[in-house]
């Protein structure tokens, strides 16, 4: 098989061997490169003595250098090719032009985000070539977009440990997910462009609910939760504890409540902001509600191991993942929305993502909540999240029409 010849190549020649696999991947070979990245993640997690830093740095490496040639030839060669020959695939001077247009209004998404969709990783750097998409964008680009490839895919197979090479499978329920998902794209661009950011941002969420609930149903869940497990609880330390305490807290229904009273309270002193007081509090209450239910429905039990607090109730999804990531970031839309300054608008977003992120993974340390929990509540809550803004932005905080009237 591909994949095993080329993880020999790695295991004889090292980060040469990372190197130069994924170069060729991204120049067009049908390499496996996210079954390379999970062996990765594996060779760190088994030996000590390698980095995993390096390990994503070579990665990146690789995928940067394959990227880069790619691009040069799209760039050098690609049109003059196309023009000739495409007609032979159905390929007219009127469709290159509309995929060009296409490729540099939509090249920061296809840069940071389509090495995700197997093929299309192959492709993208030659079309950015030939839509000659300015160089320092695309290198800027194209690096992130590398880093957090690399990232994602060596750190779940270092997460796995030994059982990195489940990763194909993950990799695969996953990708009928994305490719339902870019045929549903096209369907709302088409007829819904209204609504379509929030089309996009349910769909993709709820997708990943219900890809996780059927993990679930079919117990295909256990390893992976295990894994994040074993990896969170080697930081189980008396202060990292008391940490994670005051962090899970910050979920908890009490301080929620609160929290929503408080800013009712100041936000009736300005006449403009009273309603955003009521509309968070409802939100609070939905969501709530809605985890309530869907807990009842999935009936799953806590995990039986070592919990470092006491809690009742059902598992899946998380309460506190679900309804912090609602509940802030409503707050967080409310004040990004009336904020001008640039600086203050970014450092709250960076606080309250960090902030809801680790409520999700307090829940896993304090051994109440699986990962798939965690997971699972975080896209139920930005999914209702999306929805909910969607709505009150239509009805409910509106700016009145202003009727133009004709003197007679």
């Amino acid at each position: 098989m591909i994949k095993n010849y080329f993880i020999t190549l790695i295991q004889q020649y090292g980060n040469s061997g990372i190197i130069v696999s994924l170069a060729l991947e991204f120049l067009g070979l049908p390499i496996p490169g996210e079954p390379l990245m999970a062996f990765l993640g594996y060779l760190t997690w088994k030996n000590s003595n390698e980095s995993l830093i390096l390990s994503i740095i070579y990665a990146v490496i690789g995928t940067f250098l394959g990227s880069i040639l790619a691009y040069a030839i799209g760039f050098r060669y690609g049109e003059n090719f196309l023009i000739k020959y495409g007609r032979y695939i159905f390929i007219t001077q009127d469709k290159l032009e509309y995929t060009e247009r296409m490729v540099n209004k939509n090249k920061v998404l296809l840069l940071l985000f389509s090495r995700y969709i197997p093929g299309a990783r192959h492709i993208v750097p030659y079309l950015s070539g030939i839509s000659k998409i300015k160089l320092s964008s695309f290198l800027f680009y194209n690096l992130i977009g590398s880093i957090i490839w690399c990232i994602s895919f060596i750190g779940l197979g270092f997460v796995l440990g030994e059982n990195w090479n489940r990763i194909e499978t993950i990799a695969k329920g996953y990708f009928y997910i994305i490719v339902l998902l870019i045929g549903f794209i096209f369907i709302v661009i088409k007829y819904f462009g209204k609504y379509k950011k929030m089309i996009f941002t349910v769909t993709f969420t709820v997708l990943l609910f219900i890809k996780l609930s059927e993990d679930l149903i079919r117990n295909e869940l256990v390893i992976f939760d295990k894994s994040i497990y074993d990896y969170i609880s080697t930081f189980i330390s008396k202060s990292t504890t008391t940490i994670m305490v005051v962090i899970t807290y910050m979920g908890s229904a009490p301080i929620l409540v609160l929290i929503a009273l408080l800013t009712y309270v100041i936000l009736r002193r300005n006449k403009n902001c009273t309603l955003y007081g009521k509309v968070i509090a409802v939100n609070l209450g939905a969501t709530w509600i809605l985890n309530e239910v869907f807990k009842v429905i999935f009936h799953r039990q806590r995990p039986d191991i070592l919990r470092l607090v006491e809690v009742g109730g059902f598992s899946f999804p998380s309460g506190h993942s679900m309804v912090s990531l609602s509940f802030y970031g409503l707050i967080l839309y409310f004040i990004y929305k009336n904020t001008k300054n640039s600086f203050i608008k970014y450092l709250l977003v960076i606080f309250f993502s960090l902030l809801i992120l680790f409520i999700g993974i307090s829940r896993i340390y304090l051994g109440v909540h699986y990962a798939s929990d965690v997971l699972a509540g975080f896209s139920a809550g930005f999914a209702w999240l999306a929805i909910f803004i969607t709505l009150i932005n239509k009805y409910y905080l509106q700016e009145p029409k202003r009727h133009n009237s004709r003197r007679m």
